[in-house]
């Protein structure tokens, strides 16, 4: 991408066009996961980072224009989400899901917000409930108890390897069934809704 395009898609994202936020999301994604996984060393983790980094850009789209250096100013703000990850791996998920609520709240009528979440957990579960069993159980357990990988492959017996390998294919499946059946919901919504639930 050159710097040229680069000025017109922050200029189209900050107009609140949805498409080129996709746009400005598939190029940067790479980059700022490799990045979060060097750090945490967790694949799920990193993820979350990449999800959380563009909620915030999306919630600050207005100021992309004045930016001199939007690359540096993103691994900044990802490095900052990282940091704070580390620090809090325990209880960051459900204090950083409050402040991003608030702010979605700013752009979405809270009926409209709150409606559509409710949509979303009752397709999360129907994706959940379409899972073989082991599968179902892996997902809960880490997903939904907070498990870790090691205590959930002595509760049910397996190794760490098989554990993941459930895990892995209960997500891909899970994403798989909610992309094909949430048409209808902007996108910054379901990086919000991917940042909640997995």
């Amino acid at each position: 991408m050159t710097d040229q395009e680069l000025i017109e898609l922050l200029q189209q994202v900050a107009a609140g066009d949805e498409q080129a936020f996709k746009s400005l999301f598939d190029s940067f994604r790479p980059n700022i996961f490799t990045t979060a996984l060097r750090f945490t060393n967790n694949e799920w983790m990193a993820e979350d980072i990449v999800q959380d980094t563009f909620v915030k850009v999306w919630l600050n789209k207005q100021l992309l224009p004045t930016l001199d250096n939007f690359e540096g100013w993103l691994y900044i703000l990802a490095k900052n989400i990282t940091l704070n990850v580390l620090k809090k791996r325990d209880n960051y998920k459900a204090f950083y899901q409050e402040e991003a609520k608030d702010a979605l709240l700013r752009y979405f009528p809270e009926a409209d917000y709150l409606v559509q979440d409710k949509e979303f957990q009752d397709m999360l579960q129907q994706a959940i409930r379409r899972l073989p069993p082991k599968q179902q159980e892996t997902y809960r357990l880490i997903k939904e108890e907070y498990h870790k990988r090691e205590e959930v492959a002595a509760l049910l017996n397996v190794s760490p390897e098989t554990v993941k390998w459930n895990l892995d294919q209960a997500m891909k499946s899970i994403r798989a069934y909610c992309v094909s059946n949430m048409k209808d919901i902007p996108f910054v919504l379901l990086l919000h809704f991917w940042t909640k639930y997995f």
